[in-house]
């Protein structure tokens, strides 16, 4: 790893990354990052707004001073049982039981989730309270 870190981190969905670029991050295990700025990398691309429309991948150790440079945002790609799991974890340190507040006030879930920098997707309620 670089002595070099980035100074935000943000947490997105796994499976972001568009179709033609996610074998060659995943095999590689490059990092991705997010800025308003073009970026150098393996691979660049331009896509949805995050913390800019500007993404690139690559080996970090390699990357990193740069990207800091150019105030990179790190993405790190969570599966959606990873960010449930993250919110019973959050919900069960405020006190809460997860499965009465998922039925009783969601939006306070997503809510919280916004606020933790998680991606959250109301249907995976469904699945839990359903």
């Amino acid at each position: 790893m670089s002595e070099f870190t980035l100074r935000r981190t943000r947490c997105v969905l796994a499976g972001t990354w568009p179709d033609e670029y996610a074998d060659d991050i995943t095999s590689n295990g490059w990092a991705v990052v997010n800025a308003p700025r073009p970026l150098i990398g393996r691979i660049t691309w331009e896509g949805p707004f995050i913390c800019g429309i500007f993404y690139a991948a690559g080996p970090y150790d390699q990357l990193a001073e740069r990207w800091r440079a150019d105030d990179a945002t790190l993405l790190v790609p969570m599966a959606p049982t990873e960010v449930v799991a993250k919110m019973r974890a959050l919900v069960c340190d405020y006190g809460y039981d997860f499965a009465e507040v998922a039925a009783e006030v969601p939006d306070q879930i997503r809510m919280w989730a916004e606020d933790h920098g998680l991606p959250w997707d109301q249907g995976w309620l469904t699945s839990i309270t359903g």
